[in-house]
């Protein structure tokens, strides 16, 4: 079974709800609560599967445990308000190390003004985090909705973001543009450009074609499944007004072609099926 095969079985097995807008499968849950609409997120974050304690310090673990969180709230064009971690601990880790931890959490709180709410603690072999997070959206941007003729962008440079490092979630480049420009999907990049845009293409029913020189790729074709770059790729409508600027600002990779064209990357005056390759948890 396959992370993917999984999210679809538990889609089947789970009832409708009104008040659930989007659920399984988008970069975070929309709900509804009374008159209130908001964002739902969880994420883990384990040593030896996501990070090495050898070479990444603890205040880097605590950052990029949230910020992966905070990637996906921007993904669907939303904010964070509140954030809670449960821990695994293993014996081997002190005082100092878990004030790291939380020093790396409190960074991007103050930085993006949400609050830390509490979570949990266990004994664990391993360390890992298990964030979650509500969030709140003006304008939700799932992943389903790109339309044939949409051009495909990308926020910034891939494969050149080291693993042992923070990195800023986009959430500041989403807002504006969830707000200003006809966006019809969105995905934050976490396994890799190809499997992430794919992602998109399978909910919207669509194909896409690809231009590998404007593919801001830092060490050649290998970048475009690398992962963990949390870039956003999204998809605009061609009858957008701001087109131009938006091909100033961000990266203009592709378009999306109907389904029957299936997923090609074009390079010089050569079309060729893109292999679906990219992280995959399970």
């Amino acid at each position: 079974m396959t992370e993917l095969s999984w999210v679809d079985y538990l889609k089947r097995r789970t009832g409708k709800s009104p008040d659930v807008l989007t659920g399984i499968g988008d970069d975070c849950a929309w709900v509804r609560l009374g008159r209130e609409k908001f964002l739902l997120k969880s994420d883990l974050f384990i040593e030896d599967v996501h990070f090495k304690l050898k070479n990444t310090s603890f205040e880097v673990i605590g950052q990029r445990a949230v910020a992966r969180v905070l990637s996906d709230f921007a993904a669907c064009g939303g904010w964070p308000k509140f954030i809670g971690i449960s821990l695994g601990l293993p014996g081997h880790l002190n005082k100092k190390n878990l004030k790291l931890i939380l020093s790396g959490v409190l960074k991007l709180a103050k930085q993006y003004k949400f609050s830390l709410v509490g979570g949990d603690t266990s004994k664990s072999s391993r360390l890992f985090l298990d964030v979650w997070g509500l969030g709140t959206v003006d304008k939700f941007i799932a992943r389903d909705k790109a339309k044939t003729g949409d051009y495909i962008f990308v926020t910034g440079q891939l494969g050149n973001k080291p693993f042992n490092q923070p990195f800023r979630p986009r959430l500041e480049e989403a807002k504006i543009l969830a707000k200003n420009f006809k966006l019809t999907s969105m995905i934050d990049i976490s396994d890799g450009f190809i499997i992430d845009l794919c992602r998109i293409l399978a909910l919207s029913r669509k194909g896409a074609c690809v231009a590998f020189a404007d593919v801001p790729v830092t060490g050649g074709r290998k970048d475009l499944y690398r992962g963990e770059d949390y870039e956003l790729i999204f998809t605009v409508s061609p009858s957008d007004k701001k087109l131009t600027f938006l091909k100033k600002k961000f990266y203009c990779v592709g378009r999306i072609m109907p389904e029957s064209f299936g997923c090609k990357i074009k390079k010089g005056n050569k079309l060729s099926k893109i292999a679906l390759k990219g992280y995959q948890h399970f």
